[in-house]
């Protein structure tokens, strides 16, 4: 329970002394004899103590891909980072009219220490100001990334991983190992749709908005399908590898109205529960 005395109104896993039965255990001397369960020991003679479930606050942590891949959009459209600052400030201001606690941890190649998370509406534009604050650079390196940030001893909590997850070696391992350590990870996943449409045909120079790498290619509509289809198998890899840990997986495709995406994000079952 929060030291404030209030209770969030989402349930920690925790066992103390709040209002829900959590199960029996055998007394000892020393404790508290108001807690015996006096049916049991009529039926049985044994002298069981009963436990409840505490509700406590929760901790929610935003790991929030800045990388510079996460800027890609058509000219004049919305970036995939820019959804992600948005899906981050709907949900963290979900997540503090439940009371409980948020912090942002921006990464690239590595993770930033996270800030000690807020707590209360009224910190609702701290968090803003730190996601106005944040830029974009450098390279995805989401398995370093995942590994860093319990490294920092972190509350336990809910993890959100917000990323284009163009980077996903190590993925599996690295979300085992944030559950290991008593974090809930949810992964999601932004894309475009709009970036597999082209209106430009024939020889064009890409270059890798990470790495600076330029190379000649000749586009047409079979590359781009390729393309297309490269991506789909790359979130279907993502997919199976979440669900095998046990994580929250959520496709995002930013092209999508931004109300639909949050309540994609409800139905998804993943985020509030």
């Amino acid at each position: 329970m929060a030291s404030s005395g209030q209770r969030a109104q989402r349930r920690a896993k925790k066992v103390g002394s709040g209002i829900e039965f959590a199960d029996h255990r055998s007394y000892s001397p020393g404790d508290d004899p108001r807690h015996i369960d006096w049916k049991v020991f009529g039926r049985s003679e044994r002298l069981l103590l009963r436990q409840y479930e505490e509700e406590e606050d929760l901790s929610v942590y935003f790991l929030l891909d800045r990388s510079s891949s996460m800027g890609m959009a058509p000219v004049g459209e919305r970036s995939l980072f820019e959804r992600a600052l948005q899906i981050t400030a709907a949900l963290s201001y979900i997540s503090l009219s439940n009371l409980d606690r948020v912090a942002v941890v921006p990464f690239a190649d590595r993770s930033a220490r996270p800030q000690r998370p807020v707590r209360g509406k009224g910190q609702f534009f701290s968090i803003l100001r730190q996601l106005s604050a944040l830029e974009l650079g450098g390279q995805t390196h989401l398995k370093a990334a995942l590994r860093d940030f319990p490294r920092y001893r972190p509350r336990r909590g809910l993890v959100v991983i917000l990323s284009d997850l163009y980077d996903v070696e190590g993925l599996g391992d690295s979300l085992r190992y944030l559950r290991l350590n008593g974090f809930e990870p949810m992964v999601v996943q932004l894309g475009d749709e709009r970036l597999f449409s082209s209106d430009h045909w024939g020889d064009l120079a890409f270059v890798d908005c990470e790495t600076g790498e330029r190379r000649e290619v000749t586009l047409t509509p079979a590359l781009l399908r390729a393309y297309h289809e490269a991506f789909e198998r790359l979130s279907a890899r993502v997919s199976a590898t979440t669900r095998e840990v046990g994580a929250k997986y959520l496709r995002v495709d930013v092209s999508v109205p931004f109300d639909e995406v949050v309540m994609k994000l409800f139905r998804s079952g993943g985020f509030l529960g």
